[in-house]
């Protein structure tokens, strides 16, 4: 797709996304056919075709043969505070909690990084002080909607299951009850902003997708913070439910 013909292409795949993602083709809905878009975008049917191709790589529709590309179903991730951080005590995962049985798929790193302000103001560590790093990127029904970085005190994690990949059933929190640190406190804040350039390669955002970025702490029974998690979600993934009693 070269010359006018790219750059109208261009215009028609952002479009058909914004329209995705507004809601004026909603989830399960027949897309136009690539020669309803080709005359309505003024590419040829060739290039309408690419288009659409572009789409259902990157997860917004399906196609079905002899009836048509159809916008994915994909069912909002309900993100429910604070019940979600509960899992644990039944041995699952916060995500567990989110997504039920659906599909997921999680990349994990774990290494120790020099703590950055914010973190190491949180956890009461001079700013560059090492500290463990769990990174994950998460997919659901192979669409991927979240990255996170959760930060540990070295000195309170480095002989536990939290160093590894696989921290066993009810996650990190369980592994920190183990120790005698279990969170019974968590504070969260949230933003909305445009996407980095890495977050959207990452994340494998169309443009004009926001995110959502939350930080929160988890504190013992002492009030001491044991964790720092920075999370950035696709915003159009999720749905944020809070429950609050006053």
């Amino acid at each position: 797709m070269q010359g006018k013909q790219g750059s109208a292409a261009a215009t028609a795949a952002e479009a058909l996304r914004r329209r995705i993602l507004d809601g004026t083709y909603s989830p399960g809905q027949r897309l136009p056919s690539a020669t309803a878009i080709g005359n309505e975008f003024g590419i040829d049917r060739g290039t309408a075709a690419r288009v659409l191709a572009q789409l259902r790589q990157t997860g917004f529709i399906i196609t079905k043969p002899g009836s048509g590309s159809f916008v994915r179903t994909f069912e909002p991730i309900r993100r429910s505070f604070p019940a979600r951080l509960a899992a644990w005590r039944e041995g699952q995962s916060i995500q567990d909690a989110d997504t039920g049985k659906r599909a997921r798929m999680v990349e994990v790193t774990v290494g120790e990084v020099p703590a950055g302000e914010t973190v190491a103001a949180e956890l009461s560590i001079d700013t560059g002080a090492p500290v463990l790093r769990r990174s994950r990127r998460f997919a659901v029904d192979d669409r991927l909607v979240q990255l996170a970085d959760s930060f540990y005190l070295l000195d309170l994690v480095r002989s536990t299951p939290i160093v590894y990949t696989d921290t066993g059933p009810g996650g990190v929190y369980a592994r920190l009850d183990e120790i005698g640190h279990a969170p019974v406190r968590f504070t969260e804040r949230l933003r909305a902003r445009m996407p980095l350039p890495t977050e959207t390669d990452a994340l494998e955002l169309p443009g004009g997708t926001p995110v959502l970025v939350i930080t929160r702490m988890a504190f013992d029974s002492e009030d001491r913070c044991i964790e720092v998690t920075e999370m950035v979600l696709d915003a159009s993934a999720y749905e944020l439910e809070y429950h609050a009693t006053i």
